[in-house]
């Protein structure tokens, strides 16, 4: 090495601290996602899995080419990485935070192995830092519409080869009734795990044997119908079981049975990737150029990522008064009939809220309730997080139809005025409502009251340009069977939450 290269390479290791920093954040931001849901637990290996790759990819790497990589890499990551920080304060869990995190730091990487490499050094290492983003947890919008398709149409199928066994079965929505009792087809069994386990497994393997394009797109579209035919044989195996041996011997098999799946799915891709695999000549190991030298692109990228914090939390806090007054609904254990009943711990890590209840208790004439009530303090989940026990989202899988929505009521909380959605449904026959309030603590009351959040686009950077984050929410849900009259139905609720409401301090 001449002397003119080497206070560069003191330096060096220095030029990797934006690349870590944008990794960092990026796997900050999926944490919760990566540790609380199943479905994307294997995330927590991902950032593994590259490491061993990039190692790989370490081993063959090519001679450097004279022809860096775009400066715009790094001036792209510097200018938008604040932007996207921006706007996560206002949308703490907004799964396209994950998304944009990812491929700002897949960008990073690329472009510091441009730097000490240049383009042959990029094209070589791209899938290998690429890898990052199979990690990543689909949009929520995305993965609603893929389970929604998928929970149906495995009911369906598995209905119809049960019946082709000459098992008897009837099928309800996501749920499948046999003569032992009934199995639910939740989003654990959609197969959106096996697919999703599927899709990494695959990219895996195409960048562990580098693979050409064609050979890693025809892996990847065999890996989604490997995931779809293997989780339907699984799901039909476990309905053999449960018509057999009774529905407590399904659920041991359960977990069995998916390991059996991803291990013979894991086995299947590695055959099909090997059967891809072309023979290669080893590439002439070089030795690589010095190592990048501070530039105004590194330079920029760094500082954008150290300023960003202070400058986002400035903008959130500049227009944040005092909170306002708080309120929580009591349990009502002097109701007739008063029974609490536990929270689901599943629900529980969707929800992440800070306190609750759940409970069933009946109406002075014995009609069976069953209420919610959910805290969110400010600043620990956004407001959407509440949305995860909307009716909509739970009732339907279980069989209870939508029938409309009647008109809202309003309870009073001293001078405060509380407008609560009075929602319709069937349950096998029987009429339910639904009382569903849904407040934020300094949000416009009126649109948090009614539940009416819009969580469209606009409405996101609304909110950040307005500087509103998450000042915490109120979540009560409570619902009535065997009652047919609306009016009826508007009494009882009314009642039951003015009589349990209580105004709590303001926090600080």
């Amino acid at each position: 090495m001449n002397e003119a290269a080497a206070p560069a390479s003191r330096w060096a290791w220095a030029t990797l601290l934006p690349v870590l920093a944008c990794f960092g954040l990026a796997i900050w931001q999926m944490r919760f996602e990566w540790w609380y849901e199943e479905t994307y637990r294997y995330g927590l290996v991902v950032p593994l899995l590259m490491a061993y790759l990039l190692s790989v990819r370490w081993r063959d790497r090519p001679a450097p080419s004279a022809e860096g990589a775009p400066r715009a890499l790094w001036l792209g990551v510097a200018l938008l990485m604040p932007l996207v920080w921006w706007i996560r304060g206002a949308n703490p869990e907004w799964r396209l935070i994950g998304v944009a995190l990812a491929l700002l730091a897949i960008m990073a990487g690329w472009a510091w192995f441009g730097d000490v490499g240049g383009r042959s050094w990029l094209r070589h290492f791209a899938g290998a830092v690429g890898f990052f983003a199979v990690g990543v947890p689909w949009p929520s919008g995305f993965e609603k519409v893929v389970t929604g398709w998928l929970m149906p149409a495995n009911a369906a199928i598995t209905l119809e080869a049960l019946q082709w066994l000459g098992v008897p079965c009837i099928r309800d929505g996501n749920l499948i009734t046999l003569a032992q009792g009934t199995l639910g087809v939740e989003e654990a069994c959609s197969g959106i795990r096996s697919l999703q386990a599927c899709v990494m497994i695959a990219a895996f393997l195409g960048e562990l044997n580098f693979l050409k394009p064609p050979a890693r797109i025809v892996l990847l579209l065999a890996s989604v119908g490997i995931a779809l035919v293997t989780n339907i044989l699984r799901t039909i195996g476990i309905s053999l079981v449960a018509s057999h041996e009774g529905l407590e011997a399904a659920r041991h098999a359960h977990n069995t049975a998916g390991m059996l799946v991803l291990l013979g799915n894991a086995l299947a891709l590695w055959g099909l990737a090997h059967c891809f695999q072309t023979h290669r000549s080893e590439p002439a190991v070089a030795s690589s150029r010095a190592w990048p030298r501070w530039h105004p692109g590194v330079t920029l990228c760094l500082t954008s990522i150290l300023l960003m914090g202070p400058l986002v939390y400035g903008w959130y806090a500049r227009n944040e008064g005092p909170a306002a007054p708080g309120w929580n609904l009591a349990e009502p254990t002097a109701e007739p009939g008063y029974m609490s009943y536990p929270i689901d711990r599943r629900t529980s890590v969707m929800l992440r809220h800070n306190q609750g209840w759940s409970a069933k208790w009946r109406t002075s004439e014995g009609q069976p309730l069953h209420g919610f009530y959910f805290e969110w303090e400010a600043g620990q989940t956004p407001a959407d997080n509440m949305n995860v026990h909307a009716p909509g989202n739970c009732l339907g899988a279980m069989g209870i139809q939508s029938r409309g929505e009647a008109e809202p009521f309003v309870v009073m909380l001293n001078d405060r005025r509380l407008t609560v959605r009075l929602l319709r449904f069937e349950d096998a026959g029987r009429p339910l409502f639904i009382a569903y309030l849904v407040s934020s603590l300094r949000q416009n009351e009126d649109a948090a009251a009614m539940g009416s959040f819009d969580y469209s686009y606009q409405y996101r950077l609304e909110a950040v340009w307005k500087g509103l984050r998450n000042g915490g929410q109120r979540l009560i849900e409570i619902g009535l069977w065997d009652e047919p009259s609306e009016s009826k139905a508007r009494e009882v609720f009314q009642k039951l939450i003015q009589a349990h409401l209580r105004e709590m301090a303001p926090r600080a």
